[in-house]
């Protein structure tokens, strides 16, 4: 079984540790990184060759533009933006379409994890 390669980004340090237990006990995903700061995104993504990277997205519903533009560097990328409080969700991935999701379970983001390996 291939195992997808997981960055955590997220702002907030709970919803980080949140995500950090619930995927480590998902079989087929692994934790590569894990950082606070999205611009210290683009070494570690270079050191990990992370598939995927969790991150928190804008009050607007946005996400941060230097995250987008790690996507130029990494096509086979895909970015998971969270709100905070877990009732969106925003993936883009290297073809940069962009999918919206609302009222995500813990269960509907480990299948979103795994169905791109």
């Amino acid at each position: 079984m291939q195992t997808s390669r997981v960055i955590l980004a997220n702002e907030s340090r709970l919803l980080r540790g949140i995500l950090h237990r619930a995927i480590n006990r998902a079989a087929g995903l692994q934790i590569v990184g894990e950082v606070a700061d999205s611009a210290n995104l683009s070494d570690l993504l270079d050191q990990t060759e992370a598939q995927w990277v969790i991150v928190s997205i804008w009050p607007e519903g946005l996400l941060p533009g230097t995250v987008r533009s790690l996507l130029v560097n990494h096509s086979s990328l895909c970015i998971l933006g969270m709100a905070p409080d877990g009732s969106q969700a925003k993936i883009v991935c290297g073809d940069f379409a962009q999918k919206t999701r609302e009222g995500l379970s813990l269960d509907d983001l480990i299948a979103i994890l795994k169905r791109r390996r």
